[in-house]
């Protein structure tokens, strides 16, 4: 049985405002509502919110054993979840669905229940790590390859390792010394993963109705995946140390996993690096928070989009830098769009990566500012032509972008 955890994601006051109405029930008894208000000037759809459960207990009593589900105005329940984040067996944070209109506001009510009140809404994020000998067990807790050598990982693990999918796209983690991320390209809003790559099965390199396997990644970094900068030079996170994965949590409203370097020997330097994974239903991205202990003032995290003769494009919105490429870069030359999104302050900058060599190569690399023991955040975006034909127009794919961005905000 899989386990939960929590993963937090707060939403910035100058634009999303969480506050408290005390509302009397014709029995007098006084209920607290909770308020969430858009203050864009768009339409925001599946909108993520997240609370901790000190702060949920602010609104309701919270029994032993139950959980909190949510309702809105009318008394229908919201999509939601409760995530056991440290591992004790005791739910840490909520996190609830939420469409927006523009400049609009909603209000919604948290009832304490059990799990079995709870209505079972569609699956919409999805992770799948499994053994790739009969049964094919789910693997909860796993340690990395030390090997780099990718038919080794194939024969190991189903998808060469964990993959994390919602309605709109997937990604994959090669859980070996590479440590790179793939994207599979989906068809379809139903999870998908769970069975591709198993013996028997189509192989995800070609084209299937639910999708395929859909980026080169060799020896970039692929779709997000990160390392660090120490000087002029760029080191893989993944080749030296301990290696671990844990399931965190899947449902409805997002699905997390963490990926943890226990010793990364990297230039001389010993780093404990954690790299938290989770991916929200209705999001065209997955999100990333990395903690590394060890720093000591002259590195940079890095992440990176591979490069296949792409050009870097650059932007910023609401605080927020984005890059991106976008052309037929796809398994099959499709158009494939990919953006990497972070926060304005923590941007250091961009370089290439060498086009070959024995490290990393062939990568739009992004470096962000780093301190130790301070959680650092940045998203990863992808879409594909035949999920959505209309990225083809690069107006179309840098406004999906922001899009993104609103929805982070």
């Amino acid at each position: 049985m899989k386990n939960t955890s929590k993963f937090t994601y707060y939403l910035k006051d100058h634009l999303f405002i969480l506050f408290v109405l005390l509302l009397f029930s014709c029995t007098g008894v006084k209920q607290k509502e909770y308020v969430v208000k858009n203050r864009f000037s768009v339409d925001i759809n599946d909108k993520a919110v997240v609370i901790s459960r000190d702060e949920v207990k602010k609104y309701v009593i919270i029994p032993d054993n139950k959980v909190v589900a949510v309702k809105d105005e009318t008394g229908s329940f919201l999509p939601s979840q409760c995530d056991d984040i440290d591992g004790d067996g005791n739910w840490d944070e909520l996190a609830f669905l939420v469409d927006m209109k523009a400049k609009g506001k909603k209000s919604v009510l948290f009832t304490a229940v059990d799990k079995s009140e709870i209505p079972q809404f569609p699956k919409r994020t999805n992770i799948r790590f499994g053994d790739k000998k009969m049964p094919f067990n789910e693997i909860v807790l796993g340690t990395r390859l030390v090997t780099s050598d990718s038919p080794s990982s194939t024969a190991a693990f189903q998808m060469e390792g964990p993959a994390w999918e919602n309605d709109f796209i997937g990604f994959r983690n090669y859980f070996d010394a590479r440590n790179g991320i793939d994207i599979f390209g989906k068809r379809t809003v139903e999870m998908a993963l769970d069975s591709v790559g198993l013996p028997g099965k189509p192989t995800y390199h070609e084209l299937q109705e639910w999708g395929m396997d859909i980026l080169k990644v060799a020896n970039s970094l692929g779709a997000g995946a990160i390392g660090l900068q120490i000087g002029d030079s760029l080191y893989r996170i993944g080749p030296s140390g301990k290696g671990r994965y844990r399931f965190i949590s899947e449902g409805p409203v997002r699905a997390m996993l963490q990926l943890k370097f226990l010793d990364a020997n990297i230039n001389d330097r010993t780093y404990e690096i954690r790299h938290l994974i989770s991916i929200y239903a209705g999001d065209h991205f997955y999100r990333s928070k990395v903690t590394i202990k060890g720093v000591k003032g002259d590195e940079k995290l890095i992440t990176g989009i591979v490069d296949h003769e792409t050009t870097l494009n650059k932007g910023e919105y609401e605080g927020m830098k984005y890059f991106y490429t976008l052309g037929p870069q796809a398994f099959l030359h499709e158009y494939l769009g990919m953006a990497i999104i972070a926060d304005k302050n923590i941007v250091a900058g961009t370089i290439n990566a060498p086009e070959s060599g024995e490290g990393i190569t062939m990568t739009h690399v992004v470096s962000l500012n780093i301190r130790d023991e301070k959680p650092v955040e940045f998203e990863f975006l992808a879409t594909w032509e035949l999920q959505d034909a209309k990225i083809k127009d690069p107006d179309y794919f840098e406004e999906l972008i922001r899009k993104s961005i609103l929805k982070l905000k």
